[in-house]
C-alpha cells in the first residue's frame, strides 16, 4: 500500500513541477493527462493490492468467530431507569447471571461471581412491555448461550437467550 501511494506522489509531483515551466497550452494538457493517467494507475495498483490482502485473510475486525457454551441466565434484578421523571417511556436495568453446563475453557471468561446487563441488540435499556411479554423478572431462570471468541477483534462475549428477542424493540402491549 505503502509503494502505490509513493508511486502516485512522486509522478503527481514530477508533473505538477512540470507544469510550472511550460507555457505552451497543449503542453500543459498533456501534462494534465499524465498526471490522470498515473493516478488511476496508482488508484488501480492501490485497488489490486487491497484485493490481494482481503483475500489473503487480513481482514480488520471480522470475520469473528465464536465457541458457544450453552447454560442459564438467572435473573438477579430488574430496576425502573429514572433519568427524565417521565414513567410512560421507562427502560428497566436487568441484571443476570450465567451459569454454564460445562466448563468454559477460554481463560478471559470469568462468569463466577460475575452479574451482566441484558440489554437489547442496539444497546438499549428494555421497556415494562418488554419485560411483561417475555416474563421478565427477579428471580427467573432462562436458557442462556455464552459465546465467547476464538478469532478475530469483535466483541468478546455475547449472550444469546432462545426464548427471548433482544431485537424486539416495539413497546406495544
Amino acid at each position: 500500500m505503502f509503494i502505490a501511494i509513493k508511486y502516485i506522489y512522486i509522478h503527481i509531483m514530477i508533473m505538477s513541477s512540470c507544469l510550472r515551466h511550460l507555457r505552451n497550452p497543449l503542453g500543459k494538457f498533456t501534462i494534465y493527462c499524465m498526471m490522470l493517467v498515473f493516478t488511476i494507475a496508482g488508484v488501480n495498483i492501490f485497488s489490486a493490492y487491497a484485493a490481494d490482502k482481503a483475500k489473503e485473510g487480513h481482514l480488520i475486525g471480522g470475520p469473528c468467530e465464536y465457541k458457544t457454551y450453552e447454560g442459564h441466565a438467572k435473573i438477579i434484578s430488574v430496576n425502573a431507569r429514572t433519568e427524565s421523571g417521565d414513567t410512560s417511556d421507562e427502560k428497566y436495568e436487568v441484571k443476570f447471571a450465567f451459569y454454564p453446563d460445562q466448563k468454559i475453557t477460554e481463560p478471559y471468561v470469568q462468569t463466577e461471581n460475575k452479574e451482566y446487563l441484558l440489554l437489547l441488540t442496539n444497546s438499549s435499556y428494555p421497556g415494562k412491555n418488554f419485560l411483561m411479554r417475555y416474563g421478565i423478572e427477579a428471580g427467573k431462570v432462562f436458557s442462556c448461550n455464552l459465546k465467547a471468541i476464538t478469532k478475530g477483534t469483535c466483541s468478546p462475549i455475547i449472550f444469546e437467550f432462545p426464548s427471548i428477542r433482544l431485537d424486539d424493540y416495539s413497546e406495544k402491549e
